[in-house]
């Protein structure tokens, strides 16, 4: 029986979670952020969780913390890397987001009284610069730190000894 590689769990998981986005958002209209963010992180999770225990049912042979956690970091920096590319395709296809997202801050912005019009206007275009490159940079660290986290963990829980009694 051939098991799927590393890489493919990962692309699995990846565009499955891009498919899930997809449907949530254009389908159901739910909102960017909230639940959409929360499905994704629960198949990433599975994702990496099936790639780890895959590794440990495949196979014969002794298998050390360092094998199951490179399993994982196989996984999860492909899924890194198609969401990353998927999230600033989606931002630059969807500008409404970036355009509602400064609508919200000009206008608690304008109700505070330290800032003159000009300054609103000089923030807003700050926000339009950096929105993709920070929105991408930020999803980028929270996958990477979750993915690092759930192999770890994984690879601890998987790789111990058990002891009979």
């Amino acid at each position: 029986m051939k098991t799927l590689s590393a890489k493919s769990i990962g692309l699995i998981t990846g565009g499955l979670m891009v498919g899930v986005f997809l449907l949530l958002f254009y389908s159901f209209h739910f909102p960017e952020r909230g639940t959409i963010i929360y499905v994704c992180y629960s198949i990433y999770i599975a994702g990496i969780i099936f790639s780890l225990v895959s590794f440990k049912n495949y196979g014969i042979g002794e298998k050390t913390f360092k094998d199951y956690f490179s399993q994982g970091f196989k996984t999860f920096v492909i899924v890194v890397l198609m969401m990353a590319v998927f999230a600033f395709i989606f931002y630059k296809m969807n500008p409404q987001i970036l355009e509602n997202t400064l609508a919200e801050i000009n206008k608690v912005n304008s109700t505070d009284t330290n800032k003159t019009a000009g300054e609103v206007t000089e923030n807003a275009n700050r926000i339009r610069n950096i929105f993709i490159p920070m929105t991408v940079a930020i999803n980028t660290v929270m996958y990477l730190i979750m993915g690092a986290l759930v192999s770890v963990i994984g690879a601890g829980l998987l790789s111990q000894k058990r002891n009979a009694f």
